[in-house]
């Protein structure tokens, strides 16, 4: 590192005390590290970002009152140019999902050795995607997984004529089915024949599994 380029500004986000300043002292040796001070939870993170304005924040995933994913898109949101790392002792899938949508360029768990997460940091800095390609993989899969499951859900709604869609709004209310035919007009036998259909198309056993995955695709009104 030359002697005029700027260092590195790290923010540490995480509510153990005791490893947060044990990675703080570590990473403060770094010559081109500047750290802040240390952020217990998410709120003194976004004054820290606000006001410091960091290059790299590593961001623990629980935190008290706000979970880690929700505290990158508030960070990201104050200064989008600021590179979250996400810094957890474990991570699922489902969680790594969560926070890449909220706009992590990574992660490293807690066990990596401190030469690691220097190397991140440099990296996240620089902006490269700290994943590795199996990772990487497994996101792109889920990805598309989902796109069918969207196509699918979305088919699944326009097949659903206006009156399908009036009895499962009334579905959604615990209507039964007397209740439902008064508030329509319609007999009993029809009623049933029209939840039968709502049924079909949604692939539910029952009325509350459909209102579940009517809800699920946007179905009913907020």
């Amino acid at each position: 590192m030359t002697t005029n380029q700027p260092k590195i500004r790290v923010l540490i986000v995480d509510d153990h005390v005791a490893v947060a300043e044990s990675m703080h002292a570590l990473l403060s040796r770094e010559r081109e590290f500047e750290l802040t001070e240390i952020a217990p939870d998410a709120e003194t993170a976004l004054r820290i970002v606000s006001e410091r304005s960091p290059d790299v924040v590593l961001m623990d995933q629980g935190l008290p009152g706000m979970s880690g994913a929700d505290a990158v898109a508030r960070v990201l949101a104050i200064r989008p140019a600021t590179a979250v790392v996400m810094f957890s002792g474990s991570l699922t899938e489902d969680d790594l999902v969560t926070a890449v949508e909220s706009g992590i360029r990574g992660y490293v768990p807690k066990g990596a050795r401190v030469a690691d997460v220097v190397s991140a940091i440099r990296r996240a800095a620089a902006g490269e995607i700290l994943l590795g390609s199996d990772e990487l993989a497994r996101l792109l899969r889920r990805g598309r997984d989902r796109v069918r499951q969207r196509a699918e859900r979305n088919r699944q709604a326009a097949s659903l004529t206006p009156r399908e869609r009036e009895v499962l709004a009334l579905m959604a209310k615990a209507l039964d089915v007397p209740a439902m035919s008064e508030a329509l007009g319609i007999s009993g036998h029809t009623a049933r024949s029209y939840i039968q259909n709502v049924l079909e198309k949604l692939q539910a056993h029952s009325r509350l599994e459909a209102v579940i995955k009517a809800n699920e695709i946007g179905l009913l009104e907020p």
